[in-house]
């Protein structure tokens, strides 16, 4: 697939040097650390040199560096490090982050708009309880935020978060159009910074993330 794609996102994944790599545990949840990547211009994977272990094949690679965000979604196979079979590809302007982003799906063999028409599958509920608040989730401002779309995918995006410390939550004042923000479990990845595994729930001023656990990256 990516040898149909327009060579501005061949470069990024060309001159990335790292990456963020979502994959899907064994109870169903988003889990998202930095990973370096490897990609052969026109190959049909792209390379990841760490040695992972995927228990749901269903992974997405994010590139957001200086250039366009761009996410992967694809399937994972585990040979030498991780190979990643690109399905679908989404890439937001760098000049408009808030404009839909275009929509590269191999299936179609086309550009779509930024929405996903793959059937839906199961979706896990918040798994609930109290917050966890830790003094690092004072620190962020931005971080990725990493969840599972309503097609069984991973799908993650970098975007601006707002500690309240009050009510032991980060708040989400704006998501990226196109992202399938439903409540449910969630990753936050801070660059530098922890990994966070909590709830996305839907509050009266909007979308906020619940932490359960804050891990060092």
């Amino acid at each position: 697939m990516t040898a149909t794609l327009p060579s501005e996102l061949r470069d990024v994944f060309a001159g990335c040097t790292s990456a963020e790599l979502v994959t899907i545990d064994d109870r169903g949840r988003p889990v998202a650390r930095s990973v370096t990547p490897a990609y052969r211009p026109g190959g049909p994977c792209i390379d990841v040199a760490e040695r992972e272990t995927v228990v749901d094949p269903h992974v997405a690679l994010l590139f957001a560096d200086d250039g366009p965000m761009v996410l992967v979604q694809g399937t994972a196979r585990a040979a030498d490090g991780l190979h990643v079979q690109p399905e679908r590809v989404y890439a937001w302007r760098s000049d408009d982050p808030d404009a839909e982003p275009r929509l590269f799906d191999t299936h179609l063999e086309e550009v779509r708009s930024g929405h996903n028409e793959e059937p839906e599958v199961g979706h896990r509920g918040p798994e609930g309880g109290d917050a966890v608040w830790d003094a690092r989730l004072e620190a962020l401002d931005s971080a990725l935020l990493a969840c599972v779309g309503p097609d069984g995918f991973p799908f993650a995006a970098r975007l601006q978060v707002a500690p309240d410390a009050g009510d032991g939550v980060l708040r989400l004042p704006r998501l990226p159009v196109g992202m399938p923000v439903e409540a449910g479990p969630a990753c936050l990845h801070a660059r530098r910074g922890p990994r966070v595994h909590g709830d996305l729930v839907r509050q009266s001023g909007g979308w906020a993330f619940v932490p359960h656990a804050v891990l060092d990256a």
